[in-house]
């Protein structure tokens, strides 16, 4: 049975970049997803470039929350969540603000991206969903090229680790958003895992996460990470990077798998479909 890994926040810093592209070549990695306005992101263009004709999707991680430069419209997740759940968002702020990201990676890469999800996931929130359904069906005519994330578990009654925390993205729109995808017959992945505190400081307590997930997966499933070669300075998360990054690159990853009798998958869009 296979599964798909994607690590998130490519261009953020070197060290994610490294490590990502690293894994990659191990093949420990199926998909990286990149903040298109991101500081470290064109540096590194030729490498994923690269890495892209050897097999690795690269997506957008649209992002409304961390302050780049450039950024068109930044808020913080909060205010985010507030806003949108009580339909106050600027809508053409949020368009501009995902046509100047998509447009940003097409001018760096020169490809459309494989697929799109959000930056603590706000693509799946109400009104920021329907701006990005609207723009893939009209601005860049997406009927089954791009797929798009989906943030529900494999199974509701899943015994999951963090299930508030896993369960609070449905409320924030999770379940929504995949009716949408289905209505819309948008590709996406059969499965969401990889949600839990970072807070797992060891590489044996993060094993311990995987092993979790990796027994609740289905087919087409998707597990998010969030590794990185060294710690990443000025970051939440940062600390946690390399811990993740060291167990996906140890054999302990591998006999996890194989013991879960699953493979990482190298998909294509015709694959992930409703």
């Amino acid at each position: 049975m296979s599964i798909y890994i994607c690590a998130d926040d490519i261009g953020q810093d070197p060290a994610i970049n490294d490590g990502c592209l690293e894994l990659f070549y191990l093949g420990r990695l199926s998909q990286v997803s990149v903040l298109s306005l991101a500081p470290h992101l064109k540096s590194y263009q030729l490498p994923l470039i690269n890495a892209h004709t050897k097999g690795l999707q690269i997506g957008l991680h649209f992002n409304l929350t961390l302050p780049f430069p450039d950024a068109v419209y930044v808020q913080s997740l909060s205010r985010l969540m507030y806003l949108s759940q009580f339909r106050l968002l600027d809508l053409p702020k949020i368009r501009d603000s995902f046509l100047q990201q998509m447009n940003t990676f097409i001018e760096i890469f020169g490809f459309l991206p494989d697929f799109i999800d959000g930056h603590q996931h706000v693509h799946q929130f109400p009104q920021i969903r329907d701006v990005l359904i609207e723009c893939l069906l009209n601005t860049y005519n997406n009927r089954s090229s791009m797929w798009v994330r989906s943030t529900v578990l494999p199974s509701p009654h899943a015994n999951l680790p963090h299930p508030l925390k896993c369960h609070l993205l449905n409320i924030l729109g999770g379940n929504h958003f995949l009716t949408t995808l289905n209505t819309h017959s948008i590709p996406h992945n059969h499965g969401f895992l990889g949600v839990y505190d970072f807070a797992s400081r060891s590489v044996p307590a993060y094993q311990s996460l995987m092993q979790r997930w990796l027994r609740l997966a289905n087919e087409q499933s998707l597990i998010m990470c969030h590794p990185a070669s060294k710690g990443v300075f000025n970051d939440a998360i940062g600390a946690q990077r390399p811990i993740e990054f060291n167990y996906l690159k140890s054999d302990l990853f591998f006999e996890d798998l194989r013991v879960a009798k699953l493979a990482i998958g190298k998909p294509v869009s015709n694959e992930l479909r409703n």
